[in-house]
């Protein structure tokens, strides 16, 4: 994501402060951003004068977050923003930077943004788009993740194709997911499925046509019951170096099917 240009925050910001004073930190708030919102004397002279003070402490406790933590605070305020009536207003000024309002929440409109937020309680959210990541997929998928269970291989029914070659690294899953597999496959028989166990994973993955990678901040059955986030790694090196190290995983890992 070029920041600079695609970053939705400076967009957000500034109707955050057309807002009334007593507004600015409620909303704020909800994002969890820490502010002191006492005001010396001389600031809290008129509400020009408040919203001026606020603009400042806020920039600097954003500018202090990390690049997902940003990205964090401007989905929350979009929200909190579309709940009092910006939403309209937000939507024309976002989508000349490649966003849009959907839902009442912040997306990406813009192949180029990369990262994607949930909030809590967003299980459907998560669930669709996963399947259009899944979906992009030609010739293979492999995902990392240490806790599978059976409803991954709805998901994946919805991407599957000829000869499509899939593999699955966990680390624990259900008793029965390896009978659940082989029935899946049995049915989808123009696929090939391979699964096998790993410890050396924290972290979870997926992988489409050996090419492009995607870092999940929760295990796939879980997704959208907390808050997480979905990134593209979008560094050659590192996505070299993680798909060689699942190659090597992949070669020692105990066969389940």
């Amino acid at each position: 994501m070029e920041t600079s240009q695609l970053h939705p925050w400076a967009v957000i910001r500034g109707l955050l402060l057309e807002l009334k004073s007593h507004e600015v930190p409620k909303v704020v708030d909800q994002a969890g951003l820490k502010i002191n919102w006492k005001l010396k004397e001389d600031e809290n002279y008129s509400e020009k004068y408040k919203i001026a003070a606020y603009r400042t402490r806020i920039d600097d406790a954003y500018d202090a977050l990390s690049e997902d933590a940003k990205l964090r605070v401007s989905y929350i305020i979009t929200r909190e923003l579309v709940s009092r009536d910006y939403g309209e207003k937000l939507a024309i000024a976002l989508s000349d930077i490649g966003w849009r309002i959907d839902g009442g929440k912040l997306k990406p409109d813009n192949e180029s943004i990369c990262e994607l937020f949930f909030p809590q309680q967003t299980q459907h959210d998560a669930y669709v788009e996963f399947r259009k990541i899944l979906q992009l997929a030609k010739a293979s998928i492999t995902i990392v993740d240490p806790y599978l269970d059976q409803n991954l291989f709805t998901l994946l029914t919805t991407a599957i194709r000829s000869n499509m070659a899939i593999q699955l690294l966990t680390a624990k899953c259900p008793s029965d997911f390896k009978l659940e597999a082989q029935h899946w496959l049995n049915q989808n028989s123009g696929v090939t499925l391979e699964v096998r166990s790993t410890k050396d994973f924290h972290d979870r993955f997926i992988i489409i046509d050996n090419t492009q990678c995607w870092h999940i901040g929760c295990s796939i059955k879980d997704a959208g019951r907390k808050v997480f986030m979905v990134s593209v790694m979008e560094d050659a090196a590192n996505r070299l170096a993680l798909l060689d190290q699942i190659t090597k995983t992949w070669q020692i890992a105990n066969k389940i099917l």
